[in-house]
C-alpha cells in the first residue's frame, strides 16, 4: 500500500489495531477463564489472512464504528457548532447529517482492507476521509494494554494508543463478551479523547506556523482592550448575547476592507468559538472602537459555565484570523496543516 493509501486507511486501521490487540487480550482472558485458545489463534491470523468473517467474529466492527461516530462527531459538534444552533433537534440534525459519511467511509475502508489488504478511495475525498487523513489515524500504534478486568461476563481492558503523525496519546476502554468458545470486542469508549487530542495537537502545530502571520496582523490591527456587556437574549431566556467593545490600534499602509476573527470563550475542551467580521471601509488609522457579538449557547459547555457562574476577561480571547485589504489581497492564518 502506498503512503497516501496508508494514511487514508484512517479509522479502519485504528479498528484493525483494536482487533490485533485481541492477541494480548484473548491470551489473558484464556488464562483467566481457562478457555480454548483456538479462537485466539484465529483472531491473530484474521488480518494477515484477509479473513473478514473471522475478523468480525472477534470484533463487532459495526458496533465500534457506530460508537466511534457517536463519540467523535459529538465532540466535534460540541467544539465547533455555530452559536445559532439552540435546540436539541438542531444539534441532532447536524449529527445525522455528518454520521452517514463517517460510518460509510469507515465501514468501506475496514471491509476492503481486511478482505484485500488495500484501501481505494475516489479522487475527491469526503469530509470524513479528509478528517481521517488530517488527524493521522493511520499512524496510531498501541503503546500498552492493561490486563482485562472481569466483571460478570464482561471483560474490560484499557488500551493506550500513540498518534505518531500528530504526536499525542489517547486511551480506549474495550469491553469483551463471551462469543461461542471465545470472546468478542463489542464496545469501545474514549474516541472523544482522540478528537480532543487531535484538536490540541493541531492548535499547537498551527500556532507555531501562524506566529509570523499573527505578528504582521498585530502590527496592522492591534487589539488593546475590550469590555463585555450582556445585552439580553431570546424571548424564552434560553440564550444570552454579549456585546464586546474592542479598542484596537489600526496602522496600515494600504486601505483595509475587512477584519475577520473569533471570539473564544473558555479553554481546551471547554471552548466556545463565535466568528466576527468588521467592515473597515472608510475607517481611519489610529485607536478606534469596534463592536462584535457573542451568543452564549445553552448546549455548549463553556457557554453554560459562563451563564451559570459569570465570566471575567480571563475567560475571553479575541483572535484576528484574517485581514483583507481594499485591493483584494489579504493576510490570513492557516486553519489546516500544509500537505
Amino acid at each position: 500500500m502506498n503512503d497516501t493509501k496508508k494514511i487514508l486507511a484512517a479509522i479502519a486501521v485504528l479498528l484493525i489495531l483494536v482487533a490485533a490487540l485481541s492477541v494480548g487480550i484473548f491470551y489473558n482472558l484464556a488464562q483467566l477463564k481457562n478457555r480454548d485458545r483456538t479462537v485466539t489463534a484465529a483472531a491473530r491470523q484474521a488480518v494477515r489472512a484477509h479473513d473478514l468473517a473471522t475478523f468480525k467474529n472477534c470484533v463487532d466492527t459495526d458496533a465500534l464504528i457506530e460508537q466511534a461516530a457517536e463519540q467523535i462527531l459529538a465532540a466535534q459538534i460540541n467544539a465547533t457548532v455555530a452559536p445559532t444552533a439552540y435546540s436539541m433537534d438542531e444539534l441532532k440534525l447536524r449529527y445525522e447529517q455528518l454520521k452517514p459519511d463517517f460510518t460509510n467511509s469507515a465501514r468501506a475502508a475496514l471491509n476492503e482492507y481486511i478482505s484485500t489488504g488495500r484501501i481505494t478511495f475516489p479522487t475527491e475525498l469526503t469530509d470524513a476521509q479528509k478528517f481521517f487523513k488530517k488527524s493521522g489515524l493511520a499512524s496510531c500504534e498501541i503503546k500498552s494494554v492493561t490486563k482485562p478486568h472481569l466483571e460478570g461476563n464482561v471483560q474490560t481492558s484499557t488500551v493506550i494508543f500513540y498518534n505518531r503523525q500528530m504526536k499525542f496519546s489517547f486511551e480506549l476502554e474495550l469491553d469483551l463478551e463471551p462469543e461461542g468458545d471465545g470472546w468478542r470486542i463489542v464496545n469501545a469508549k474514549g474516541f472523544e479523547d482522540y478528537y480532543s487530542g487531535y484538536r490540541r495537537a493541531l492548535r499547537n502545530k498551527l500556532d507555531s506556523l501562524n506566529a509570523p502571520i499573527v505578528h504582521k496582523m498585530d502590527d496592522i490591527f492591534a487589539v488593546k482592550s475590550f469590555t463585555v456587556t450582556p445585552v439580553g437574549g431570546d424571548e424564552y431566556g434560553f440564550s444570552q448575547t454579549l456585546d464586546i467593545e474592542l479598542k484596537a490600534d489600526v496602522k496600515s499602509d494600504k486601505p483595509l476592507a475587512k477584519v475577520i476573527g473569533h471570539v473564544i470563550l473558555g479553554k481546551g475542551d471547554r471552548e466556545s468559538i463565535a466568528p466576527f467580521e468588521i467592515d473597515m471601509f472608510d475607517r481611519d488609522d489610529g485607536l478606534q472602537s469596534f463592536h462584535v457579538a457573542k451568543t452564549l449557547n445553552p448546549f455548549i459547555r463553556a457557554d453554560v459555565d459562563a451563564m451559570k457562574h459569570g465570566l471575567s476577561k480571563r475567560d475571553i480571547h479575541i483572535e484576528v484570523t484574517e485581514i483583507i485589504f481594499a485591493d483584494g489581497s489579504n493576510l490570513k492564518q492557516l486553519d489546516e496543516l500544509p500537505e
